[in-house]
């Protein structure tokens, strides 16, 4: 349970709030209110559109206050006021009732730190797009996807669709667990405009924003949205750096019968990680004490060599010290996403869309291997991981309206390749050289002098639906719907130490989904939504470090070979119920949500982070349940507090069977999930001031799959300022804003699981949230 001097002080005493940085009059909450319902939509709106929650930097009123369709709500920008400018896409929706979000740095930069959960699913457990180009498995090593981290510019976001129930049937994934988060840029404005934003705060660190609208060129001509971004800092602690560079164009041009659109993204980061930790490290070498040597090379060479292995260093003895605390650990990657897309009108009830894309990811992953000297004789190398993919695929919609009925098809294709492997690189014998940096390059001292577990493989992608959205009344609409699905991929070792290689496929003709959206009143909702989906099978390598559970990540094939009679697809059932009401100046928001997961596949893991050993088995069946309560009251003219709860429970009802044995697991909870989550939130604007505060608490964490041990309770309060500064003519508009991220300076544990969960006991595979973070931000429009 968490300490009830926590839940005091957040409910009382620092009530802050992510809700509504510019409080809404009365007048405005009744607008608001009235908004999204089903008969408002416009003629061409995708019927599916009124089940996602729109998150768009156009309005002014936080959309928590209401459900925009069956089991979602209507965000703005303003729901994320807590979020410091070139943060990690995904913190965008932390502020949501059953959404956690950590990470190990506030940016969170690093593909290994920051992890996001929505009702019990973790984020490559959702269905992510950008732009409406599937981003498959975005995590942290991924071989089949990219992370949303690496796609856009968030300072030219326009819109998140967020579905935290269940995936649409007419949203194309091969990774949805649970809902979906579908990301997209603003529309290029028909008169131009830009706007420049410098940010400069704790650690040296330095934002560098700029966007651009050309407004329509020429007569009837193409309008251009451009955005770049800069991101360059030092770590909180240890030594290294962080940047990251980012930038994004999107055109578009009308035409008679619709527009036509073209998209590209392209990313670049060289990022300094911090180290994976257990508890028994902070014990033992305190809060400060357990991140990586860097760039103390003559240190890590000392305790490194094996004459030194059984003398003391401290709490442990040197060689346990070495592989605890390596030298140096980072990484650098490469993303590009793109796509060409037409919608079209055929007739005034007749339209679709047509869309064609590519997306390539190349990383390095890289940290010091204490257990394999390098060819030079220097006593540990430089174990790189080196994951690269590529994706193509395109999709077909149309939607048909007749009378009260609204019915859309489509198909999604995509094929996929990818490769994997770990390569050792030598370091210098002392004195005779600088050491490796982990950003690269490798080949300084030769080339790799050790390849193990190259991998490749093929990943094909098939999604077809059909959908009916039928307005039984003014006041109510009943969706209904199906999709099929066939997802195959083969491949894998293709080395001399014969990593698993093998095809798998999931395949399932009919997936259901049924939503009813009923709108009494302009003050009233409520909603049942139920869906079913399949996924993918995971695909990650032998040796991999990152949290992925995937049969080929066994460790030889017949390990993978004994574990194919038991895998099955993990197929998944989700239901939610709920209600909004608007009673005067009080909006009350609740929700109850019940899962079914079936199959799914675990890698208990053991070892050392740089090579762990994983079993591979299934969970035949778990469940989730929980709820979600929001009550938001406007106190004061301009003064607004919203209170948020979220109990959820993720249970194994099934033990794991892998080759071999039983891992007890029927009744645990699922590791790295908190029980509970409580969010206060406390906003207030005056004139040209903006200021808030938010504080948020998880808790009832496992950290095992035994849950033998728990995370302590996660608190962080976060708060801002902002003012915009007189109108003067011929100066640019412009505001100055504060943001404080860990206000109380609170010693938390971030992100878990960051190497997979042990079966049982302590394990280093968590890392440290980063201490209080001030950010100073100057932000001129022209």
């Amino acid at each position: 349970m968490f300490d009830r001097n926590l839940t005091f002080f957040s409910l009382i005493a620092l009530p802050v709030s992510t809700a509504v940085p510019h409080a809404a009059s009365a007048q405005a909450i009744a607008a608001q209110d009235a908004a999204p319902t089903p008969q408002s939509a416009s003629q061409d709106t995708d019927p599916g559109d009124l089940q996602d929650i729109v998150v768009t930097g156009q309005r002014t009123q936080s959309g928590r206050a209401r459900p925009a369709g069956p089991g979602e709500y209507e965000l703005t920008s303003l729901d994320w006021p807590d979020v410091l400018p070139g943060t990690n896409p995904l913190a965008l929706v932390k502020n949501l009732p059953g959404v956690s979000f950590t990470s190990t740095d506030a940016y969170g930069l690093d593909l290994s730190d920051a992890f996001l959960f929505v009702r019990g699913y973790r984020a490559n457990e959702l269905a992510l797009s950008f732009e409406g180009i599937p981003l498959g498995d975005g995590s942290y090593g991924s071989v089949t996807g990219n992370s949303v981290l690496s796609v856009g510019v968030p300072d030219t976001l326009g819109s998140i669709k967020v579905a935290p129930g269940s995936v649409r049937v007419s949203t194309f994934s091969n990774t949805a667990d649970g809902g979906e988060l579908r990301y997209a840029l603003a529309d290029p404005k028909q008169r131009p405009d830009a706007s420049l934003s410098l940010a400069y705060g704790s650690n040296n660190t330095v934002v560098t924003s700029a966007s651009l609208n050309s407004g329509e060129l020429g007569a009837n001509g193409p309008r251009i949205l451009i955005g770049a971004q800069r991101v360059f800092k030092d770590k909180y602690t240890g030594a290294g750096t962080q940047f990251m560079i980012r930038g994004n164009v999107k055109v578009v041009q009308d035409v008679p019968w619709g527009d036509v659109t073209v998209f590209f993204s392209a990313a670049r980061a060289r990022i300094w990680g911090y180290n994976n930790t257990s508890f028994d490290m902070l014990e033992k070498l305190g809060w400060n004490g357990t991140d990586i040597l860097f760039p103390d090379y003559a240190y890590a060479y000392r305790i490194n060599l094996p004459e030194n292995a059984n003398k003391s260093c401290g709490a442990y003895t040197c060689g346990e010290l070495a592989a605890l605390r390596p030298y140096d650990t980072g990484q650098n990657t490469v993303d590009m996403v793109g796509n060409i897309a037409h919608r079209f009108d055929i007739t005034s009830d007749l339209s679709g869309r047509v869309a064609f894309y590519g997306a390539s990811n190349v990383t390095n992953i890289a940290i010091s291997d204490v257990s394999t000297p390098s060819a030079t004789g220097a006593p540990f190398s430089n174990q790189v991981w080196q994951p690269r993919s590529r994706r193509f695929g395109g999709t077909a919609e149309l939607s048909y309206s007749a009378g009260r009925h609204t019915l859309s098809a489509g198909v999604w294709v995509e094929r996929a390749s990818s490769t994997s492997e770990l390569n050792w690189y030598s370091e210098p014998l002392l004195g005779q050289g600088a050491p490796l940096k982990t950003v690269g390059p490798y080949d300084v001292y030769g080339p790799a002098f050790q390849t193990r577990n190259s991998s490749r493989w093929r990943t094909r992608s098939f999604q077809a639906y059909l959908q009916d959205a039928f307005r039984i009344t003014d006041a109510a609409t009943l969706t209904v719907g199906f999709k099929s699905v066939d997802f195959t991929t083969a491949g894998g070792g293709v080395g001399p130490d014969e990593a698993p290689n093998g095809s798998l496929t999931a395949r399932s003709a009919f997936l259901p989904h049924v939503s009813l959206d009923w709108r009494p009143d302009s003050a009233t909702t409520m909603f049942l939504d139920i869906g079913s989906t399949m996924i993918g099978y995971r695909v990650s390598p032998r040796g991999n470090i990152g949290p992925v559970s995937s049969a080929w990540a066994a460790d030889d094939q017949a390990t993978f070979q004994a574990a194919l009679p038991n895998l099955k697809p993990e197929k998944n059932w989700n239901f939610t119920v709920g209600a909004y009401r608007r009673l005067g100046a009080f909006r009350i928001n609740l929700d109850a949500y019940y899962g079914i997961v079936q199959n799914r596949l675990l890698n208990a893991s053991t070892g050392p982070q740089f090579n762990p050993i994983r079993t591979v088995g299934i969970v035949p069946r778990s469940t989730i349940i929980g709820t979600d309560i929001t009550v938001s009251a406007d106190l004061l003219r301009g003064v607004t507090l919203s209170q948020s709860l979220s109990l959820s429970r993720f249970r194994y009802d099934s033990d794991l069977a892998f080759p071999g044995g039983v891992l007890r697991l029927a009744g645990r909870n699922q590791p790295g999930y908190p029980g509970t989550s409580l969010t206060t939130q406390l906003t207030a604007k005056r004139g040209r001031f903006d200021t808030g505060m938010i504080s948020t608490i998880y808790a009832n964490q496992p950290f095992t799959y035994s849950n033998d041990i728990h995370v302590p309770t996660y608190w962080m309060v976060n708060a801002y300022a902002s003012y915009r500064l007189p109108d003067v003519s011929g100066i640019p508009d412009t505001s100055v804003r504060l943001d404080i991220n860990n206000l109380l300076n609170r010693n938390n544990i971030g992100s878990t699981g960051i190497g997979g969960f042990s079966a049982s006991g302590d394990y280093q595979t968590f890392m440290r949230a980063a201490p209080r973070q001030l950010l100073l931000t100057v932000t001129s429009s022209f």
